[in-house]
């Protein structure tokens, strides 16, 4: 089974999961800047995103727009993820298991490759393809390639993310390039 196919599996199991939280919920955005396609697409470019002279990372601050930080229950497994785990069950433990990589980092930019969507109207499943580049302060740079794939939940009226999983792997930073800051 090919990665692209195993993703697509997970994330219909990941939507099957997330529709008993449909009790919940009340109506969300279903196009425009608050729909899950383009918010997926903002927790990429700018909540994952660092410029030199940012300020700590805090993720409730830079993040916390993204996630029920009321529930933080979900599956959120990233293979990048810093230190020994990669995967997690409470969303603020998982945004706080990247503070050490975000603040040793000069930048870390995003361009977006493509994106899809599967809405309804209460649960929905978007994937992301997009590329970054990572500058340590210690110069060293790492270029990733990456798809990401979320299940929103209809929460008081703003999709959340539920359960995400992102598989990134290096590639070379010039091949990436021309993607950099592209939405």
């Amino acid at each position: 089974m090919t990665l692209n196919a195993k993703l697509r599996t997970v994330g219909l199991l990941l939507t099957v999961i997330a529709i008993p939280f449909s009790a919940n919920a009340t109506s969300c955005a279903q196009d425009g800047a608050n729909a899950p396609l383009a918010l997926h697409s903002e927790w990429i470019m700018k909540g994952w995103e660092r410029h030199e002279g940012d300020p700590e990372y805090d993720f409730a601050k830079k993040l916390g727009k993204f996630y029920d930080l009321r529930d933080t229950s979900g599956v959120f497994w990233d293979n990048f993820a810093p230190g020994d785990t990669q995967l997690f069950h409470d969303a603020a433990r998982y945004g706080a298991n990247w503070k050490g990589l975000q603040d040793a980092a000069r930048s870390v930019r995003h361009g977006i490759r493509d994106g899809d969507v599967i809405l309804g109207e209460t649960v929905a499943s978007t994937t992301l393809g997009f590329v970054g580049r990572l500058e340590r302060l210690t110069g060293e740079v790492i270029a990733f390639d990456a798809r990401s794939q979320i299940a929103w939940k209809c929460v008081e009226g703003a999709w959340k993310i539920h359960h995400e999983i992102n598989y990134a792997w290096v590639v070379d930073p010039n091949t990436i390039e021309p993607l950099l800051g592209k939405q």
